[in-house]
């Protein structure tokens, strides 16, 4: 019971979900990996299609509203999509057996070539 005028602090259960857990979870980890690891052209379009692209859709979603990255001349859904397409791009380049997850290095690589873009992006105005 807690003292006489002094509030009860209620905490957040450890190990709960995190926002990422709802579209970038164990499910789309596994199937990058499985994507890398699959030789069949149909299997691989059909594993990116159903569990990776959506993933990547969000993330770089989240990141552009978070950061509030923009590029001059250019709308947010297209800056999106080509974000998105770097990551297919470097899908290959993940190596799960370094410990690190597939969201923390997905984050860091799309933060990393949105930032570049918006840099590129200032250059190329006052040029």
């Amino acid at each position: 019971m807690a003292p006489v005028g002094k509030k009860l602090i209620k905490r957040k259960p450890k190990g709960g979900s995190s926002p990422q857990d709802f579209y970038f979870n164990i499910g789309t980890q596994q199937a990058i990996i499985d994507y890398k690891l699959e030789t069949d052209v149909a299997k691989r379009s059909s594993l990116y299609i159903k569990d990776i692209l959506p993933a990547f859709d969000k993330l770089v979603e989240n990141l552009i509203n978070v950061y509030g990255f923009q590029i001059q001349y250019e709308s947010k859904a297209d800056l999106q999509s080509e974000c998105v397409e770097f990551l297919y791009g470097v899908i290959t380049k993940f190596d799960a057996s370094k410990g690190t997850k597939a969201f923390s290095y997905f984050n860091v690589v799309a933060k990393n070539w949105l930032i570049i873009k918006s840099k590129q992006s200032v250059r190329n105005i006052h040029v």
